[in-house]
């Protein structure tokens, strides 16, 4: 008599192969570093520094982010903690919402040895408190660090806060046979544990 796997191995199987599939998310704060060599703004002893467009700070109060002191174009530097597939980028343009902030930039993308991996054309920001999704044709695989480069601003380049959405980059697939092996010894395990109930 031929012995197949229980109904309860299959699902446990497909389980486990569903627990290895990743799933998009916001890649933010920590996971970002930001660098720049534009001087920073300060006004009333209160910095805007670079650090400040990944510190999780979104709303109104108090004024948060970067403002680069009287620039309206320049480079940013955004530097994930791993390799990841990117699918968007998000914004949160200006620091106080009068009207000022960035108006047009692109997004440039490298991988883990610095290698280009393609850019965006230029974009256009709105000033809002609100995010502003920016989706991409189609997901950026293994992207380490993303170049901001402003074109033009309103005033000055105000930067409240940036995050991205994907996953992280898979390096190692298994092969067919590791997988179809797997497959076979958890099925054998699920029939032995059958055969002991009996």
């Amino acid at each position: 008599m031929t012995k197949t796997c229980s109904p309860f191995g299959v699902a446990f199987i497909g389980a486990l192969l569903a627990a290895g599939g990743a799933h998009a998310a916001d890649i933010r704060t920590t996971q970002i570093t930001p660098s720049t060599t534009l001087p920073f703004f300060t006004f009333s002893s209160q910095q805007f520094t670079i650090d400040q467009i990944a510190d999780g700070i979104t709303g109104d109060s108090p004024f948060n982010g970067f403002a680069a002191n009287g620039i309206g174009a320049g480079r940013i530097t955004l530097t994930l903690d791993a390799a990841y597939d990117l699918d968007s980028f998000t914004l949160w343009n200006d620091i106080n919402v009068s009207n000022e902030g960035v108006r047009s930039f692109t997004l440039s993308f490298e991988g883990l040895s610095g290698n280009a991996l393609g850019s965006t054309g230029a974009l256009s920001a709105l000033s809002q408190f609100a995010p502003q999704l920016y989706s991409f044709a189609g997901t950026v695989s293994g992207v380490k660090t993303v170049q901001i480069d402003v074109l033009t601003s309103s005033l000055q380049i105000e930067i409240r806060e940036v995050a991205f959405n994907g996953v992280a980059t898979v390096t190692a697939v298994p092969e067919p046979g590791t997988v179809a092996a797997m497959l076979a010894g958890l099925c054998t395990m699920a029939l032995l544990l059958r055969r002991k109930r009996i």
